[in-house]
């Protein structure tokens, strides 16, 4: 049997992992008795538990806690901020234009990378970043800034984008965490930012119906495998490389929207996407 190469098997883990991860904007979508701020608490709260048993029956050696701690709390706090933000876009914006805004993150990634991995930007690069900053202008549109609504949601799904690029470049430099012990103590760590939030608008559970039960925790369960297949496949691809393979999982959710929802995106939506893609392109070439 032809042992796979790294690179090849990274690639194959990257990709199944965006097929997963393309589902949370149509489950998310779908819970209608809960704001994103409940989603994204019991979204860090199921893989917790879920690892926390993982780890105690099937005698998994986790990694303790006592490294570059400092690094790491940045880290679990920026992943709760992240989902958050998703979410937040899910429920004001088009799952297109949330989805888009999200991805945005390879650009990010290739700045952080610049001054956290001395990668270089080159002249491609440099155009790779004007493509997709127009991209992003062009979904900024005008009419977002007179509906409160779509304000937020476009802020804080860009700013997703921007921790996405900064989590994903910060995977590849833990050294002494192996990437489940990565997973369980981003989630470990963003569970106390993320608590308040659900005294916000405290849910009624009695509203809660049993579908909506299933999602969340279809979401919580689909919040361990991606995420450890991600971090395997960026360790063995590259920052850069693996950035482009990820924007594959982009389609997905925008297709199921168009045939759940009816979403149908105006066109400055697959403008702007249309530029993002094409720098995320340059950008990781």
């Amino acid at each position: 049997m032809i042992k796979m190469k790294k690179e090849t098997k990274g690639i194959i883990q990257i990709i199944f992992a965006g097929i997963l991860l393309s589902f949370f904007p149509i489950f998310v979508r779908l819970i209608t008795h809960l704001d994103a701020y409940s989603v994204t608490f019991f979204r860090i709260l199921i893989p917790v538990i879920l690892l926390s048993l993982f780890f105690v029956f099937f005698k998994n050696k986790l990694s303790p806690l006592k490294y570059e701690k400092k690094k790491m709390l940045l880290f679990g706090g920026l992943h709760g901020f992240i989902i958050l933000g998703y979410f937040i876009a899910i429920k004001y914006l088009t799952i297109a234009s949330a989805v888009l805004l999200m991805y945005t993150f390879p650009i990010w990634t290739m700045i952080f990378s610049y001054f956290l991995l001395k990668e270089k930007i080159t002249r491609k690069s440099f155009f790779a970043l004007m493509s997709a900053f127009i991209g992003i202008i062009i979904l900024l549109s005008p009419e977002n800034f007179f509906i409160k609504k779509n304000l937020i949601g476009s802020i804080v799904g860009l700013f997703a984008g921007v921790g996405a690029g900064l989590v994903y470049t910060l995977s590849k430099t833990f050294k002494k965490y192996d990437k489940i012990s990565l997973t369980y103590w981003q989630n470990v760590i963003a569970l106390p930012f993320i608590l308040p939030l659900l005294f916000i608008d405290f849910p009624n559970f009695n509203l809660v119906t049993l579908r909506e039960v299933i999602f969340i925790f279809i979401i919580g369960i689909n919040s361990i495998i991606p995420f450890i297949l991600v971090y395997k496949g960026i360790s063995k691809v590259g920052a850069h490389k693996s950035t482009i393979i990820m924007l594959l999982e982009i389609l997905y959710p925008i297709i199921l929207a168009f045939i759940i929802f009816e979403e149908t995106p105006p066109i400055t939506t697959y403008l702007g996407g249309l530029l993002i893609v094409l720098g995320a392109y340059l950008a990781t070439r």
